[in-house]
């Protein structure tokens, strides 16, 4: 392979200009979103983007370039709920909340329009499929080089620190209802560290250290680095440079963030336009906001026990927000004296709350450093030849793209069978991704978090999802099977629909890509089939999509099912005029 590619590389004619065809790019231009400053902050918050202003009629835009930082902060307090009285956090504090893995997972859903024509509809959980879709195609690599700026850490999300429980009864050691996996100190290492204790004890998600690493601690820093006085660094510096950190206001906890969030990572229609002159958009980006009241019992090192029940959790879908456990130790950790802990995410600044016994967060009078949601864009300068060139090669330019519609399929009985028409007439579908969840059924002993799993701030879901598995899976489009027979679907058949597919990444030699490993896989599921394969005639035509499995699970499920889909559009590169 090596051998090809050298002698391939060294048959190529060379000119002076193959390191860049471009005269000037900037890529520092940037636009603040049209809310001018107000944003709900309670269950979803929809940001809104006019791009029609960024014209310039000499420089083209390069909308794969395009991304936004949205500014998150975060907001706690220990309470008291019998009298509504907030506690002094104390050392370690900083360690209480983080952000789930992937930006991505801010958002619930997002549409986009150009030049009056909608060529992304909105979809809800684009979320889960795009963070599939990102863990499908970004390498060990990327993981270390860009993952930080993307809300991602060195490694992926512990799947041996999971633990469930599955009531809300009070107990001691619970880090809450439901299945969580926010114990980030629990162990020295990913792995267990004693073999002489049960399977999995004592473990801890590396993941979670690193993403309370996060958030350089502005109050009890004790390294002389990051602080208020004698230190390198303090709050303002970081805020100027867009690093997130942590303070306290009064008994109040708080965390800036700056989640930036590739918009071709969101919509693929825009990592396959191009350079454009004219790009006359509409974006819209519903975001993940809410607050939650956890209940606290017996805070104390051995015996600390998390629980939330739905009417206390304003979060409407995914909940962003980690809270992790902190049992008390020589100071450190949770007060002692807290019964309750009220936290919410939130879009630069925090709304007035009433939660356990009347905690009010935005009493913080936290403020987000940056103010408005910004996008930011490049401005390119195209040498005049290759200019002309470009511009009357793609007056009528194609761009066909995969996006997805989805479907929420809730409380599938353990041990039944499933089967179920997804869609009753979609043009060249590509892929088919089931992801299961443990059910969020409201009564019963197996009830867990007694909501939807992806809501839990104890849990990392939908950064990871759950192990329940499904069997005899069987998949068809237009009355045809895709699948020679129904299969026990394991990591060997994942590989073969995804790695080998070519629908998420390639399967060359030396080139295959993908973060998902078989120990990942199997405490984290979810099942791809790829149906792109067919007769061209086909593809042009509507045709039906049915799913049947069996849950093969001790619990009910909750299942999204994604259908990949091809679409396409003509843009006109010069006046961004679009046809479809």
């Amino acid at each position: 392979m090596s051998d090809t590619y050298e002698y391939e590389k060294s048959m190529m004619s060379q000119a002076t200009d193959d390191y860049s065809p471009y005269v000037d790019k900037q890529s520092n231009g940037y636009i603040n979103d049209i809310n001018n400053g107000v944003y709900t902050n309670s269950s979803l918050t929809l940001v809104n983007f006019d791009l029609g202003q960024i014209y310039n009629s000499t420089k083209f835009t390069d909308t794969s370039d395009l991304f936004v930082v949205l500014p998150i902060t975060m907001v706690a307090a220990y309470a008291i709920t019998s009298t509504g009285a907030t506690v002094a956090p104390l050392a370690g504090a900083s360690n209480l909340c983080s952000i789930k893995t992937n930006f991505v997972n801010l958002i619930h859903q997002a549409d986009l329009q150009v030049n009056g024509k909608t060529i992304e509809s909105t979809q809800p959980f684009i979320n889960v499929a795009r963070h599939f879709q990102l863990l499908s195609e970004m390498s060990v690599n990327d993981l270390a080089t860009i993952g930080h700026s993307l809300g991602f850490a060195p490694t992926l999300d512990n799947t041996k620190s999971m633990k469930y429980n599955s009531t809300y009864a009070s107990a001691n050691t619970l880090s809450g209802n439901g299945l969580t996996n926010n114990r980030p100190f629990a162990g020295v290492t990913d792995n267990q560290s004693a073999f002489a204790t049960l399977q999995n004890s004592a473990v801890g998600n590396a993941c979670g250290q690193y993403k309370c690493g996060r958030y350089y601690d502005t109050t009890n820093s004790a390294n002389g680095i990051v602080g208020t006085t004698n230190t390198i660094v303090t709050a303002s510096n970081l805020a100027t440079e867009f690093r997130p950190y942590y303070e306290v206001k009064g008994n109040y906890m708080i965390w800036y963030d700056f989640a930036v969030i590739k918009l071709s990572h969101l919509f693929e229609s825009l990592g396959k336009m191009g350079l454009v002159r004219r790009f006359d958009a509409t974006l819209r980006l519903w975001v993940n906001t809410g607050t939650v009241a956890v209940t606290v019992a017996s805070p104390e090192a051995t015996n600390l026990n998390y629980a939330l029940t739905p009417n206390n959790n304003s979060f409407s879908n995914t909940c962003p927000l980690l809270i992790n456990y902190l049992p008390s130790a020589s100071g450190v950790g949770v007060p002692t004296t807290t019964t309750a802990i009220v936290a919410g995410l939130y879009i630069s600044k925090p709304p007035s709350t009433s939660y356990a016994g009347g905690v009010n967060l935005s009493s913080s009078n936290a403020a987000h450093p940056l103010g408005n949601c910004r996008l930011y864009y490049s401005q390119i300068v195209l040498d005049p030849q290759k200019s002309i060139t470009y511009t009357n090669m793609n007056l009528n330019k194609k761009v066909i793209y995969r996006t997805f519609v989805s479907n929420q399929y809730n409380n599938i009985a353990a041990n039944s069978s499933f089967n179920q028409l997804i869609n009753s007439g979609i043009v060249h579908p590509t892929g088919v991704l089931i992801v299961p969840f443990i059910g969020s059924q409201s009564s019963g002993a197996d009830r867990g978090f007694g909501d939807s799993q992806w809501k839990s701030p104890f849990d990392t879901c939908p950064a990871t999802t759950s192990p329940c598995s499904l069997t005899n899976l069987s998949v068809s489009v237009g009355g045809s099977n895709v699948l020679q027979s129904t299969l026990y679907y394991t990591y060997e058949n994942f590989l073969e629909q995804v790695n080998l597919a070519e629908q998420l990444t390639s399967s060359d030699f030396g080139v295959s890509t993908g973060l998902i490993s078989q120990g990942y896989w199997e405490w984290s599921r979810w099942y791809y089939v790829n149906v792109e394969r067919s007769q061209a005639a086909d593809k042009l035509q509507p045709r039906n999509v049915n799913i049947s499995f069996n849950n093969n699970s001790a619990v009910p499920i909750d299942c999204l099912v994604f259908i990949f889909y091809s679409d396409e559009f003509v843009v006109n590169v010069e006046t961004g005029i679009i046809d479809k």
